[in-house]
């Protein structure tokens, strides 16, 4: 089996499956008990705590622990929305993920706020300052993603930033497709950062958000008080390990990654091109894993099951909407020609993806395609 979906989730990395094991078996017990064996799951998960907030240059007072990236997107978004008083404009792109588009949706219809949606160019990238044009006084919450997880794009996060940070505006970023695929840190201003441990080589179930000391936060849960009592339920302390494990060793590769996935992907263009097919990925400003590539005149979902058969598997864009829109809606923002964005697939790799993987998909895209097209 050959897998090429990527941006849908990733395999666990074996360090990080191995500091869990030892969690599920050795240092089971509850972090917020006061008996020996909770005082060292506490110790575990605190130390891993330091050791994301580490990697992303922040607080570790500013890391809290979620079970997904929706749910840092939800709490990030409906958090800022109790504190925004009279304020009403919320401003965000076309592209951006569900979580974050639904989640506003959502808050348009209960709590009566104005949504701006700003539309991306053809590349699929947000200009800075198209986006903040729409910055009144009436504007409280600005949301933008720093890859987007259909193409590829890197979005103008930092200058967007750059601006709102002496601004009494709330700044979210959808950080979940940067982690060991780009350069980031949260250096550059923003109150909110939503990421996703299962995206960077962790485990499922566990989300970070992290909140800029000073931003005004609603807790997400009430109980027990754990997370500073901003979020109660029981941590998952295994959870939290693998994923300071994964981040660190997907921080630590990163630059040999890039170089080897650029090869890779320059390799999947030049077969893409030879068959008549375009891509829809900016190649010169994107993350170096993914491309979005059509073949005209196959249907993606047609050529996605044609290469399952062949022990390959690729995605039709985005894994939360692959039943629905198939992330179509990015390419429609970025006016893709309705046959060309009916024919697009997603190929993201990641840094145990190999060359012999990649040649093999190339052969059976070639076989598939013949088939299909001709």
């Amino acid at each position: 089996m050959i897998y090429l979906d990527n941006n849908a989730t990733t395999i666990l990395d074996e360090q990080a499956g191995k500091a869990m094991q030892e969690c599920f078996y050795k240092i089971y017990g509850n972090p917020n008990s006061i008996h020996p064996m909770g005082l060292e799951a506490y110790r575990v998960m605190e130390e891993s705590r330091e050791k994301i907030a580490e990697l992303l240059k922040a607080d570790p007072r500013e890391i809290y622990f979620t079970s997904s990236a929706t749910e840092s997107i939800n709490w990030a978004l409906r958090s800022a929305t109790s504190f925004r008083g009279k304020r009403k404009r919320v401003i965000t792109s076309a592209i951006e993920h569900k979580a974050v588009l639904n989640t506003l949706k959502d808050l348009q219809n209960s709590e009566g706020i104005e949504v701006i949606i700003v539309e991306p160019n053809k590349q699929g990238i947000i200009f800075a300052e198209k986006l903040l044009e729409h910055v009144n006084e009436d504007t409280y919450l600005v949301s933008l993603m720093a890859v987007n997880n259909v193409t590829g794009a890197i979005q103008p996060y930092e200058e967007v930033g750059q601006y709102l940070e002496a601004k009494n505006i709330f700044y979210h970023i959808d950080a979940v497709q940067t982690i060991g695929k780009t350069s980031f840190n949260l250096e550059s201003f923003c109150n909110f950062a939503s990421f996703s441990a299962h995206k960077f080589h962790g485990p499922k179930g566990l989300g970070i958000l992290y909140v800029k000391r000073g931003t005004a936060l609603r807790p997400l849960l009430t109980g027990g008080g754990q997370e500073r009592g901003m979020r109660s339920s029981t941590q998952n302390v295994p959870g939290v390990v693998g994923t300071a494990v994964a981040m660190e060793n997907a921080i630590k590769e990163l630059n040999s990654t890039t170089e080897k996935l650029r090869l890779f992907r320059d390799s999947i263009v030049k077969a893409v091109r030879e068959l008549g097919g375009v891509v829809n990925t900016p190649l010169d400003h994107s993350v170096p894993n993914t491309v979005n590539i059509s073949i005209p005149g196959v249907r993606g979902e047609t050529l996605v099951n044609a290469l399952a058969t062949s022990g390959i598997c690729i995605g039709t864009s985005s894994a939360c909407s692959s039943r629905n829109d198939g992330g179509q809606y990015v390419l429609k923002a970025m006016k893709v020609r309705e046959e060309i964005s009916e024919s697009a697939v997603r190929v993201s790799m990641s840094r145990f993806t190999t060359k012999t993987e990649v040649e093999d998909f190339i052969k059976s895209l070639r076989e598939a395609v013949m088939l299909l097209k001709f």
